[in-house]
């Protein structure tokens, strides 16, 4: 923010007109004991028809292992988002509340969680409202005056984590295949 400002204002402006939604990260902790689904897999996406809050929910403790004791299970959800954002206004309580009732429905829990966090983000996902791809356009325009300086974002091609290690692997790929420029 404050670089891009100094750099020139048109960064500031033209960033803080792109849209965000709120998201709030839910980890919850279970006995595997009181989970009746199998958890073999990645987690699950929620389409909006479903009638539920939750976004979709990751089971971290099968993905990858140690993420949870032994006998434990981890599931991180995400909830909230454009069609939602009145989640970024209630207590952790309360989210948490929300979180593990759908999941008990959906995963048939028997028992509260014994290990909740709450972690909200005001501004993670960004809106592609009309006029996005040529604010993008803008901003380029405007960083192809500063030679030598890249952007990446959520905000460019997608907030999703393959979009964005994509986006940054060209970026990398581009300085590297650069010529070398001399400091003063």
């Amino acid at each position: 923010g404050k670089l891009l400002t100094s750099l020139d204002p048109g960064f500031s402006q033209l960033l803080g007109e792109i849209e965000f939604a709120p998201v709030a990260l839910v980890s919850l902790g279970y006995a595997r004991e009181v989970v009746g689904h199998s958890l073999d897999g990645f987690g699950f996406l929620v389409p909006r028809t479903a009638g539920l809050r939750i976004l979709g929910t990751v089971w971290n403790s099968s993905l990858f292992p140690a993420r949870a004791p032994d006998g434990r299970v981890l599931l991180t959800s995400f909830v909230g988002g454009a069609t939602d954002p009145g989640v970024a206004g209630l207590a952790p309580d309360a989210i948490t509340k929300i979180v593990h009732d759908e999941l008990s429905r959906v995963l048939r829990i028997g028992s509260p969680p014994c290990f909740s966090c709450v972690t909200l983000y005001p501004r993670a996902l960004p809106q592609y409202n009309l006029g996005h791809a040529a604010r993008l356009q803008s901003i380029e325009t405007l960083r192809s005056a500063f030679p030598g300086l890249c952007l990446a974002g959520n905000y460019q091609r997608g907030p999703a984590i393959g979009a964005c290690a994509e986006l940054s692997l060209e970026i990398a790929a581009a300085i590297s295949a650069a010529p070398a420029r001399r400091v003063v």
